[in-house]
């Protein structure tokens, strides 16, 4: 009876002690969370104000103004006058003056030769002959003037020649500038008398079946 008592109170005692200790867990535990709650409605209440510093740029501080600084006037401007000195010319320069000054001698002009004038043309000597008729231009009954331009000298010989008018036919052209070439002319005179030579003598030749030989 006395171990079943003994247990009984041990077993009250512990309940008891644990009673215990669970009130005050409780009462810690509602004591911390109550603090924690009013903190955080304190935190929660609190207004956050933040305040913003405004910078105030500094201003360049304006320039000084101009001083006005007195310049002294410009000196004056001088003006030399000109000077005219005589000097004497070099003895060269004198000398060439001299020289040109004296008269340049020429000799006189030849007297102008008298005027001399063509009086005679070139003619055909005694022994030239007409050209013979060309046979073919003959067949061919070919007829024309042939008109022929030559240089012929103071001799008689024929220098130059050239056709400057054709018959039509280039046999009759031919034959007539062959003959004549080889002629031989009298030559032409001037107002003194004397031979000369003469370019632009113009002949005719005239090519005429009847006179055919």
């Amino acid at each position: 009876m006395y171990g079943t008592a003994q247990k009984r109170d041990n077993s009250s005692r512990v309940v008891g002690l644990i009673a215990v200790g669970v009130s005050f867990g409780l009462v810690a535990l509602g004591t911390a969370f109550g603090v924690g709650t009013r903190i955080v409605q304190e935190l929660t209440e609190t207004e956050v104000v933040i305040i913003e510093e405004q910078v105030e740029l500094e201003e360049e501080p304006p320039p000084p103004p101009p001083v006005d600084v007195d310049l002294p006037p410009p000196p004056p401007q001088v003006v030399l006058p000109e000077f005219t000195f005589d000097v004497p010319p070099p003895p060269n320069a004198i000398q060439q003056v001299e020289q040109v000054q004296q008269p340049v001698q020429r000799p006189p002009a030849p007297p102008p030769r008298p005027a001399v004038t063509i009086v005679s043309r070139p003619e055909a000597g005694r022994r030239a002959t007409l050209p013979d008729y060309p046979a073919a231009a003959r067949r061919a009954q070919e007829e024309g003037t042939t008109s022929l331009e030559m240089c012929v000298d103071a001799n008689g010989r024929v220098t130059d020649i050239k056709i400057v008018g054709s018959s039509g036919s280039d046999r009759l052209d031919d034959a007539a500038l062959r003959h004549w070439q080889r002629n031989r002319f009298t030559p032409a005179k001037n107002s003194n008398g004397e031979d000369v030579a003469i370019c632009g003598h113009v002949l005719e030749n005239v090519w005429s079946l009847e006179n055919a030989r």
